[in-house]
């Protein structure tokens, strides 16, 4: 039977992603992964058509406030905000969340949105997973570096 490791707390757990995002600094920096995530806007934009009508978009390189958020990103339809927490995290995962909240902004947009969209197994949440998964591979085609 194998056990599995407890990070011990949460301080434990940054600190360990910490280490982690000071070698993917290494490998791939801030500034660079600031480009692709440009990219990645617009390719996403093409895909769900949003024109116009893209949200404002907020990444987040501050460790406090990922602790605070609670999640990786939101989609906020009263200030036409969406935020996503990069630190930490690879580019691919924060790609993905990207997408999921995208996916979010253009549901609001057509009147999908519920109170209980958010809930997990969702019919909105379910769409938002899957067409992020979607957006994933085809963009990861094309920009192998989202994966290092």
């Amino acid at each position: 039977m194998r056990v599995f490791h407890s990070y011990g707390s949460k301080e434990r757990l940054f600190e360990m992603m910490g280490r982690v995002n000071n070698l993917n600094e290494q490998i791939l920096p801030k500034e660079k992964k600031n480009e692709v995530i440009k990219e990645f806007i617009a390719f996403a934009d093409k895909k769900l058509g949003l024109g116009d009508d893209m949200p404002e978009v907020k990444v987040s390189y501050d460790d406090k406030e990922a602790e605070a958020m609670k999640s990786f990103g939101k989609y906020t339809p009263e200030t036409n905000e969406l935020r996503v927490v990069a630190i930490n995290r690879n580019l691919a995962d924060i790609l993905r969340t990207l997408a999921h909240e995208l996916i979010h902004h253009k549901q609001f947009k057509e009147g999908k949105l519920k109170q209980d969209s958010n809930n997990t197994g969702s019919e909105h949440e379910n769409e938002a997973n899957a067409l992020a998964g979607v957006f994933m591979r085809e963009f990861g085609k094309d920009n192998p570096i989202i994966f290092e």
